[in-house]
């Protein structure tokens, strides 16, 4: 019997006692009013009662024990244990608070964690990620979060929270998504690397060629083969390869062939990671890696070679399954004056990359051309390339992220890891930087303190809370971000808008392609 139950049935006691000895009949001779039958009764009343719930109890008890209730189901929240010889190994000095771990094996050196922490803990050494100062985490785990690779390479150790996956669109081992006939490769599949990129661009257009010729029924509405949409690495590969196997084909790029590769800066090496994958690709990915400019110059002479062709500057504006038949209606927009064109295609393969395309500043102005230099060019651009062909420009750089505070100190400065040195004044630029509210708060710790290096020692001008008005061809009109209200009118040559990208997400959902 439990413990509530015997105070419960005492307290009646007392109050029956109580109730029965306040009477003042006397003719109540019996003690508290009842005779000792009555008494009897309500003791034996009281003892089966007891006995009922201690045997309810006893049954109850031995059902748990012969038949335990269902475990709950555990939760996945995405935290990673690691054995003690795992910590031994790659954490042997490790804290007891939250920290990326770096399993070397793993680790493909793609930057993504790196890129991924907003507080400089993580660097890339000797081509591996390494965690060089634990001490500045702030337990973001963006870090495991886009670690690319299957088991994870880069892991938050000493963590409660949950970590979510990493959202990359499904498809299976031929690279197709869950669209049948659409497949999916490069970056927005979720590896970002070149070799693997390029690797994978020439086995799936095999796959659909293997696919096309053997038994699949002739589609007579369907104008071309395969439609390639992107053209960096992987839809360069895949274009190739299409044209040595004779399919019938169309690539289609927003910008210039090869653009990712030509954003990277100015004489940056290249890794061509994992060392341990053999390159089968349609374009050269070699050895450990190579400059920016090498590839460029390979992978140019590589298209001229085998005669590939791509439709430069068309714009992909819509993928969607045909209802009446096996294709796909690909429909796009040529050059400047937006040309309407659609194209039936029997496979599409998304090839799109991760950045997206670059948001626009979407005010008046915008799409100017100028001369500088004897040279005509867009005022305003996307990205800095080379640093080094601007000297002595008037530069405004719009936006407050990682991509926009860099090209703003390397236009002023030279950067060695976390030191600047200033150019001098014949190659220095005059740089106003343009932030909306305020700086970005997974802005890297390293660039938020070289920024406000530059802004105190002059070399930079910003303007926070602000925004772009009106471009002219050798000014441009700022204004209050909210108010609206003009702030003030900047001498300027060139514009660098860096306010991020529209990432293919909403594409993909559009075509049917699953993100989880």
């Amino acid at each position: 019997m439990k413990k509530a139950q015997l105070i419960v049935i005492l307290a009646l006691l007392a109050l029956l006692a109580a109730v029965n000895l306040s009477t003042k009949d006397p003719s109540k001779s019996f003690f508290g009013g009842l005779p000792w039958w009555g008494w009897a009764a309500i003791a034996l009343f009281l003892l089966v009662t007891s006995v009922s719930f201690a045997l309810r109890d006893s049954r109850r008890a031995r059902t748990l024990l012969e038949d335990p209730l269902p475990a709950k189901p555990e939760v996945d929240d995405g935290r990673i244990k690691l054995t003690k010889e795992q910590l031994e190994k790659y954490d042997p000095e490790g804290p007891n608070y939250p920290h990326p771990v770096v399993i070397t094996e793993r680790c493909i050196g793609c930057h993504a964690c790196v890129d991924a922490c907003p507080h400089d803990v993580l660097a890339i050494v000797n081509g591996v990620s390494t965690p060089i100062a634990r001490d500045q985490c702030m337990e973001d785990t963006a870090c495991q979060v886009e670690c690319p690779v299957n088991p994870k390479a880069c892991i938050v150790v000493n963590t409660n929270k949950k970590i979510p996956p990493r959202k990359v669109p499904n498809r299976d081992a031929r690279f197709m998504t869950d669209v049948p006939g659409c497949f999916i490769i490069g970056d927005v599949s979720g590896t970002p690397l070149i070799k693997n990129a390029t690797n994978e661009g020439t086995d799936c257009i095999k796959a659909i060629a293997e696919e096309l010729r053997n038994g699949t029924p002739a589609e007579p509405k369907a104008s071309t083969e395969v439609a390639i949409i992107g053209i960096g690495p992987a839809g360069l590969s895949a274009a190739i390869t299409a044209q040595q196997l004779g399919l019938s084909y169309v690539g289609i790029e927003q910008d210039k062939v090869l653009a990712t590769i030509e954003a990277y800066p100015a004489n940056k090496y290249v890794f061509f990671k994992p060392e341990t994958m053999e390159p089968r690709g349609g374009v050269k990915a070699e050895g450990m890696g190579a400059q920016r400019e090498a590839i460029l110059e390979e992978w140019t002479r590589i298209m001229q070679q085998t005669g590939v062709r791509i439709n430069e500057l068309e714009s992909c504006k819509s993928v969607k399954k045909a209802e009446d038949g096996d294709y796909f209606v690909v429909q796009t927009e040529q050059g400047t004056e937006k040309k309407k064109v659609a194209y039936n295609a029997r496979r599409v393969v998304l090839a799109l990359g991760n950045r997206g395309t670059p948001m626009k500043l979407r005010v008046a102005g915008e799409e100017m051309k100028v001369t500088r230099d004897g040279v005509t060019e867009d005022k305003v651009k996307y990205k800095l390339t080379d640093p080094e062909a601007y000297k002595r420009k008037r530069v405004i750089i719009v936006g407050a992220g990682n991509s926009a505070i860099e090209a703003a100190v390397d236009l002023v400065a030279t950067r060695q890891g976390d030191k600047i040195t200033f150019r001098p004044p014949e190659e220095i630029n005059d740089v106003t930087l343009v932030i909306r509210s305020d700086l970005k708060n997974d802005l890297k710790f390293g660039n938020k303190l070289q920024v406000y290096d530059c802004i105190d020692e002059g070399k930079i001008k910003v303007f926070f809370g602000t925004s772009i008005k009106e471009i002219t061809d050798d000014s441009d009109v700022l204004q209050n971000a909210r108010s609206e209200e003009v702030k003030a009118t900047v001498p300027n040559d060139y514009i660098f808008a860096m306010i991020g990208g529209d990432r293919p997400t909403k594409f993909l959902e559009a075509i049917g392609v699953k993100i989880g």
